[in-house]
Formats: C-alpha cells, structure tokens, sequence
C-alpha cells in the first residue's frame, strides 16, 4: 500500500479523514502512448503523456498514478477509476462522460472548464486544484474532500454532495441549485455569491459567518 505522509498518516488516527484513501501498490512505469489502447491500466505510473484535444472512447485506470499527462479539451467517454491518483495533469475543457471513480486524488490539476456530466464519484479528493467554472452536473460526488481547490463559478446543480469536505476552498458565485448537502462540510470556504435554494442547505455544516451570508442569499431577515 502506498506510504502516506505523515501529516495524512496523522489525519487518518484522528478521523480527520472521512473519505477511504486509495490502494496504490507498487507499480510498473508504462509507455504513455498504451493509454488510449481499449485493455485496462493496472498498476502502472505514467508519466508525461498528451492527449489534448484527442477522443478517448474507453479509459480503464486502476491502482495507478498519472502524473503530468494532459487531457486538455479532450473527449474522454466511458471512463473508469479506481484507487488511482493524477499529480500535475491537465483537464482543462475537457469533456468527460459516463466517469466512475472510486477513491481517486486529484493533485495539482488544473480542471478548469472540466465538464463531468452525470458522474458517479465517490471517496475523491482534490487538492491545490485550479477547478474554475467546473461542471459537474446530475451527477454525485459524495464522501469526498475539496482542499485549497479553486471552484469560483463551477457548476454543481443537480449533484449529490453528502458528506463532503470542503477545506480553504473558494465557492463564490458557485452554483449549488438542487443539490444533497446532507452531512456537507463548508466551513472555512468562500461561498460569497454562492447561488443555491432555500432546500438545498438542509443538513449543510457552516461557520457562523457563513450562517448570515446564506440567510442574506436566502432572503431572510434576523433581528
């Protein structure tokens, strides 16, 4: 199993960490142009490979780590990730149908424009993301972790967020209608201009602060 650092290894003994962390074995570097070949990756690292622009009609990761790969304004359908983790890759305007992902980290990755329609994550993380004006509509993202992630105008509507983390992260002027909030946690996140529906915040973990800047989007009035 992958070594962690201390600082997650720390997190972990406290609960900290609600997500289930990736099984990342020891693994085999691969040639980057095997990756759109219709047979599944497995414990493999690849390394420095662009698919910008190109389609992807099947994509099966598992175990893996990708890292500095671009799938900038790709056209990535069918795509399935297990317990795999991209460092410094590009997503940029990417358009990414029927993702399941399992227990899969995002480090470092700019996923801006990404659109990720109808997907089905579970167990993610993403840290120190550039994730601006994101889609990720109908789709869930559930148990999952947000940290230092920029997410200013993404679009979220209709996505089962339960039990997320959201940690340093910026919301503003997000789009968060129709979606599960249950057990969410936004404290510590910029939400100003948040646009969300009086239901949505059902169930939601918030600072006090963040507490009034959703009443004042809700229209209400506290005396």
């Amino acid at each position: 199993m992958f070594l962690y650092d201390e600082e997650v290894k720390a997190k972990i003994k406290t609960k900290e960490i609600r997500r289930a962390l990736p099984d990342l074995m020891d693994f085999e570097e691969m040639n980057t142009s095997s990756i759109a070949e219709s047979e599944p990756l497995e414990d493999v690292r690849i390394t420095e490979g662009n698919f910008s622009t190109q389609t992807i009609h099947y994509l099966d990761i598992q175990r893996s780590v990708v890292e500095s790969v671009s799938f900038a304004e790709a056209n990535l359908q069918s795509v399935q990730l297990r317990d795999t983790r991209f460092i410094r890759c590009d997503f940029s305007n990417a358009m990414i149908r029927s993702l399941d992902a399992t227990r899969v980290e995002f480090i470092d990755c700019r996923l801006i424009g990404m659109k990720a329609i109808e997907c089905r994550m579970k167990d993610i993380l993403l840290e120190r993301c550039d994730a601006r004006y994101a889609q990720f509509n109908d789709g869930a993202v559930r148990t999952s972790e947000f940290i230092d992630v920029q997410l200013q105008e993404s679009d979220f509507r209709g996505v089962d967020l339960e039990n997320s983390r959201w940690v340093r992260s910026n919301l503003s002027k997000a789009d968060f209608r129709d979606v599960k909030l249950k057990g969410a946690d936004l404290r510590g996140t910029e939400i100003e201009g948040i646009i969300l529906f009086a239901a949505d915040v059902a169930g939601v973990i918030v600072s006090p602060n963040q507490a009034m800047e959703l009443s004042r989007l809700l229209g209400l009035v506290i005396r």
